[in-house]
């Protein structure tokens, strides 16, 4: 596994990191947690197969009861808040609203920070139940979880993340045929959304539907692993259990190749952390927002390095041509005066306006502009626009004018049929819930 598998873990730790802020601006605390969680147990697995890699010491005991702890809540601490994002999707559909009162948002904040944190810390203390001694150190993976196999074990912890995996799956059924039969109205309910749109939702609800389908498998494996390979014994006491609690058990490589499906348990275990943060990163990293924000970071870290984009070398050329006064401004300013032509100086240099010529008009038929070059003028033109930075033409026939009277009227009529179809948002509901 080394050194493989910790650059993996080193990778897919990043990948979640870079995913995190554009969920957090727009509050979704759940899909955060995920993250973190996957960020957590990717560090620690690429630190402990480093610092234990080839050796069974114990320099600081107080970090292997971290990693022993976190990696035994870690798989729930993935799938308890992918039931409340399950749970708010289907709620969206149900009541076809996006918008809620500042109550129930802090009501909402609170059960996420319930799924996301308080689950996971209280399955801290449950496994401590089923915990028959600290921890143990296995060659090459370091630290690692431990549990007292009995029939309390598994209706105490190893349960519970199958059935969270269920409960998630369940609601993600429901709310697939929600959106089935209310199709239209769930679209009309993205139109006044400042945060999200129709194509977030239902990729929403595809790829935490597909996170479910891939843990639920692993889960369920472990848990059908250790009721078949490994020996179940009675519960007699909380004293037999717990009877000398602090030992560490230490498990050379020799060791555990020689025991049967062993290997097969612990490598599908720490590959599996691995694999979370690649998950997360192709679930919740890759939608047009995340996107926006990769561009600009790596524009940044290349404008750092000395590199300079083509967008903000031409940026530069037209503020530098901008700021220039040219020979041509108080030229076309004096012709001005002379023809009594209507002209503006602004900052982007001098616009002339030139009137139609009619039959029986004296203007002159050519204009010099900023390079010296007559420009002849077209009497089917209304107006014609020089300007004294890109000598650009710009002519406007009656037709067009028809033509976009017409479209701005249908556009008018299209933005009012749009707003009869927006929800109706109370002066209470000011804010859009968040997963």
């Amino acid at each position: 596994m080394f050194p493989g598998y910790p650059i993996f873990c080193i990778i897919s730790a990043l990948l979640a990191i870079i995913t995190i802020p554009a969920h957090y601006q727009t509050g979704n605390i759940s899909i955060i947690a995920i993250g973190l969680w996957s960020i957590g147990g990717n560090i620690m697995a690429a630190a402990n197969t480093i610092i234990w890699h080839g050796n069974l010491r114990n320099p600081n005991p107080i970090w292997g009861d971290i990693c022993q702890a976190y990696f035994a809540v870690m798989a729930t601490g993935l799938s308890s808040p992918t039931v409340h994002i399950q749970y708010t999707l289907w709620r969206i559909a149900r009541n076809r609203k996006l918008w809620i009162t500042p109550q129930q948002r802090r009501r909402q904040k609170i059960w996420a920070y319930f799924f996301g944190y308080g689950i996971p810390i209280l399955f801290v203390v449950i496994h401590y139940i089923a915990q028959g001694h600290r921890y143990d150190v296995i060659e090459d993976l370091g630290p690692a979880p431990t549990t007292y196999l009995t029939p309390v074990a598994f209706a105490l912890y190893y349960v519970w993340d199958p059935l969270l995996c269920i409960i998630a799956l369940v609601f993600s059924i429901l709310t697939y045929i929600t959106c089935r039969r209310h199709q239209k109205e769930i679209a009309n309910m993205f139109v006044s959304s400042k945060k999200h749109n129709a194509n977030q939702y239902y990729r929403l609800l595809f790829l935490s539907a597909v996170l479910v389908f891939i843990h639920f498998p692993l889960v369920f494996w472990v848990v059908i692993a250790n009721g078949v390979d490994y020996t179940i014994y009675p519960w007699i006491s909380w004293e037999d259990t717990h009877s000398n609690y602090m030992r560490i058990l230490y498990m050379t490589r020799f060791m555990v190749e020689h025991r049967e499906g062993m290997v097969a348990a612990w490598s599908v275990s720490y590959w599996a952390v691995g694999l979370t943060g690649y998950l997360y990163f192709l679930c919740y990293g890759t939608g047009s927002e995340s996107l926006r924000r990769y561009k600009g970071a790596a524009l940044w870290i290349l404008r750092c390095l000395g590199f300079k984009s083509k967008s903000s070398t031409s940026e530069q050329e037209v503020g530098a041509d901008k700021s220039r006064r040219r020979w041509s401004v108080p030229l076309f300013a004096r012709q001005q005066k002379e023809t009594g032509l209507f002209s503006s100086v602004g900052q982007t240099g001098t616009t002339t306006l030139v009137p139609h010529e009619g039959p029986g008009d004296k203007h002159s038929s050519e204009l010099t502009g900023d390079l010296g070059e007559k420009l002849p003028h077209n009497q089917d033109q209304d107006v014609t626009v020089f300007t004294s930075t890109s000598l650009a033409v710009t002519r406007v026939e009656d037709e067009d004018k028809d033509k976009d009277l017409s479209s701005s009227g249908g556009e008018k009529e299209r933005d009012l049929e749009a707003q009869k179809e927006k929800p109706e948002v109370t002066a209470e509901e000011t804010e859009e819930v968040g997963f």
